[in-house]
């Protein structure tokens, strides 16, 4: 975020254009994929994310100050887990099961409805055209407000699909497996560092590139999926549209 803004050959209106496109797209993001695990904990019976406040669109309930910070000036970062109790749910492995993917589906639900309103938005410039400056920007804002709609939500999506703890892909695996599997166990014990190592060593592969790039996990699992899912949006709206 922040090597944009230090872009030389952007100019001031671009950076702030671009600066406030990928801000709301992210708070956007992050908080409905939160809201979706709420949501879902309650349809399940858990109550605990609506008495805590949590049960809401309100972003000031749900990003971090610290995940946000990193996120824009690292590249990755968090939001303030929505308090769930699995013991409230009706049917605990379900529950456990469709509560976890809820975020994930909400964040590619978001990403394919900015990708039909950017191919709209698209055909409508082009045809009737842009006829005057405040219409220049509006169409750069929504222009970037959608393309980060898709990266983020997409990124998003597949990170936490990741089978590590504490992310939504070990509760799915969890749900389907026994409980306190030796896999579980593992994770639950040392997930957290796992995760750490796992974005530090990605994070140093891509800065110095070369061969060093296939020592990127993290960023090869996220680029295989959004990618795949990019492809595979292209071929169905860009048909339907």
């Amino acid at each position: 975020m922040f090597n944009i803004l230090f872009n030389q050959t952007l100019s001031i209106q671009d950076k702030f254009i671009i600066a406030v496109a990928f801000l709301f797209a992210m708070v956007i993001a992050f908080t409905m994929h939160e809201y979706a695990h709420g949501i879902v904990a309650y349809w399940n019976g858990d109550n605990t994310a609506k008495n805590m406040g949590r049960l809401t669109v309100n972003p000031l309930k749900h990003l971090d100050v610290f995940g946000t910070l990193l996120l824009l000036f690292v590249g990755f970062g968090w939001a303030k887990p929505v308090p769930i109790n699995p013991n409230n749910f009706e049917k605990i492995r379900k529950g456990v099961f469709t509560v976890s993917i809820a975020g994930v589906t909400m964040n590619l639900l978001l990403a394919i409805v900015n990708f039909i309103l950017l191919l709209i938005m698209g055909a409508i410039v082009q045809a009737v055209g842009v006829t005057s400056a405040i219409g220049a920007i509006f169409f750069k804002i929504f222009y970037n407000f959608f393309l980060y709609g898709i990266s983020i939500n997409l990124t998003l999506m597949a990170f936490n699909l990741l089978p590590i703890y504490p992310l939504d892909g070990f509760h799915v695996v969890e749900a389907f497996t026994k409980y306190n599997n030796k896999y579980c166990a593992f994770m639950r014990r040392y997930g957290t560092m796992v995760l750490f190592a796992l974005l530090l060593i990605s994070s140093l592969a891509s800065r110095f590139g070369g061969i060093f790039v296939y020592f990127d996990i993290i960023g090869l699992f996220i680029n295989t999926i959004t990618g795949g899912i990019e492809t595979l949006m292209n071929l169905i709206f860009g048909l339907l549209l």
